[in-house]
């Protein structure tokens, strides 16, 4: 049974260093923060922790490894607006400022800001995202992050009027000494933390209710506006100098009982291993929630990491037939010409700001459970002094999800959606106190509400387009996320949730 020791008497040094300092009287809240390590846990163990009534953050890849957790909001940062991105990076390095952090590992260890970004630099509050914001990250009260080898328990305290160090040891233990009933520190300051929570799995007699994809659209009126915004994008790229559009569909769904995060998250976990699952709670009501393939960018000191995934076919029913999909997806001139238009995009993004910029010459094939994408990783090295948010600006969106000329796309998307994006094909993610993050591509997503439920799914239309083909791919982007959503919401049995779920024409 791991045990870990946490150094009581230096962290009673530090925090009299901490107290003793000027710079708590700022007029701005002040923060303590303890990072130690902890006891691995499964990603269902990690995403049962969360309190579904509090702001909260799940983020994990499951093929590599990696996951990060957070609950409570201490501290926001909230910016609308053109220079949302600078003044939200502006307002985090403030904020960190204010953290005073205690840690033992032999390296620095940052804290990070979660949340991420609406699609639009506004947002309309009086559609179904009235929780969420143009700009939203939250100093957390606690984080998790876990990798392959280790897990980190980050946790976070206000720094009161007339604070003593006694009341913050005291405050800190407790939450330490509560973090596991099973687990508390003794008195020499040795703290067991467990982990109690298994794996959770999915119920198979349930999987029967996936959504069937149809060779015609059941619901012709839903199609019919779509066909229309199709030939409406087509004739704009005929004349208007707009290359590519990515147009998407929304799908409402209404449930008895709201599904638990935790559950979809597993699901979407267990379906899509290869994907960035991800679900952020602002309020502790309505959650955005999903399984992307996308990476929108990985950023180190010196580089940044991105990639174009823009060209789709679905998977096959066999081996023989599954390649020869992937054959002619590689070989398809639509697809090709979507695919390139995204990486020459992502190229005049970076180039500004790049030393050396890299990618390969031609795609190869991701494959997902549900269908494959033609898919180029791309790397940049940083010049000095780049802003790392002045470069996340510049790639969002890429092309992969709102069009090129950008300017042109967008201006389409507005006029010709009938929705709010929100955060849909946004960027989602952390930032760190080192300046470094990560951030994905809300997609293959769906905003769960108390009562309701709207999925998300587009495709990139260019002159070659076909409405009804395109129309279909929207459905197979659908499926992750009405599959994973339909298994966790509660119902008496799986005939219910046939029924239930069949109320539904649009799919």
């Amino acid at each position: 049974m791991p045990t870990h020791r946490f150094n009581w008497t230096a962290f009673r040094a530090f925090l009299h260093t901490v107290i003793g300092q000027n710079s708590l009287i700022t007029g701005k809240q002040e923060y303590v923060a303890i990072s130690l390590p902890t006891v691995k846990q499964t990603n269902s163990g990690l995403a049962q922790r969360l309190n579904t009534s509090k702001t909260s953050f799940y983020l994990s890849h499951p093929v590599e490894s990696f996951t990060i957790v957070g609950e409570g909001a201490l501290e926001r940062v909230s910016i609308s607006g053109n220079n949302r991105f600078r003044e939200t990076s502006t307002l985090g390095k403030h904020l960190f400022n204010r953290v005073h952090h205690f840690h033992s590992f032999d390296k620095p260890y940052p804290l990070q800001l979660l949340g991420g970004f609406s699609f639009f630099n506004t947002l309309n509050k009086d559609s179904e995202w009235t929780d969420f914001e143009p700009s939203l990250f939250h100093l957390p009260e606690w984080t998790i992050v876990q990798t392959k080898d280790e897990a980190t328990l980050s946790l976070i305290e206000r720094v009161n009027e007339f604070e003593t160090v006694d009341n913050l040891i005291n405050r800190f233990q407790v939450r330490l000494y509560s973090w596991n009933d099973s687990a508390p520190y003794d008195s020499n300051g040795d703290l067991e933390l467990l982990s109690a929570l298994s794996q959770s799995k999915i119920d198979s007699s349930l999987t029967t209710n996936s959504l069937s994809l149809y060779k015609q659209p059941r619901n012709l009126r839903a199609f019919t506006e779509w066909k229309n915004m199709i030939e409406k994008a087509k004739k704009s790229i005929d004349v208007n100098d707009l290359k590519k559009v990515v147009l998407a569909r929304k799908v409402t769904q209404s449930h008895l009982l709201k599904p638990k995060a935790a559950d979809v998250i597993s699901n979407l976990e267990q379906l899509y291993p290869d994907c960035f699952v991800f679900c952020v709670n602002p309020k502790g009501k309505s959650y955005f929630i999903g399984a992307t393939p996308e990476r929108l960018a990985r950023f180190t000191p010196t580089q940044v990491q991105t990639e174009s995934l823009a060209g789709s076919t679905k998977r096959g029913k066999t081996y023989e037939e599954d390649d020869d999909l992937a054959g002619k997806l590689l070989n398809s001139k639509k697809d090709r010409l979507e695919h390139q238009i995204v990486i020459e995009a992502i190229e005049e993004d970076l180039v500004p700001y790049s030393e050396h910029l890299e990618h390969s010459n031609s795609p190869r094939v991701k494959k997902l459970p549900n269908v494959q994408h033609l898919y180029t990783p791309i790397s940049a090295v940083f010049k000095k002094g780049i802003s790392r948010t002045k470069v996340l600006k510049n790639l969002h969106p890429t092309p992969a999800v709102g069009g090129f000329p950008r300017k042109k796309a967008l201006d389409f998307i507005e006029k010709e959606e009938s929705f709010t994006r929100g955060w849909y094909a946004s960027p989602i993610g952390w930032i760190n106190s080192h300046g470094t993050g990560e951030f994905y591509v809300g997609i293959r997503s769906g905003l769960i509400e108390q009562d309701t439920a709207h999925f998300y799914a587009g495709c990139g239309i260019v002159k070659d387009s076909d409405p009804e083909k395109e129309w279909l791919e929207t459905e197979l982007k659908l499926k992750p996320m009405v599959d994973a959503v339909r298994m966790a919401t509660p119902v008496h049995d799986a005939s219910n949730s046939k029924e239930h779920y069949a109320k539904d024409p649009i799919l």
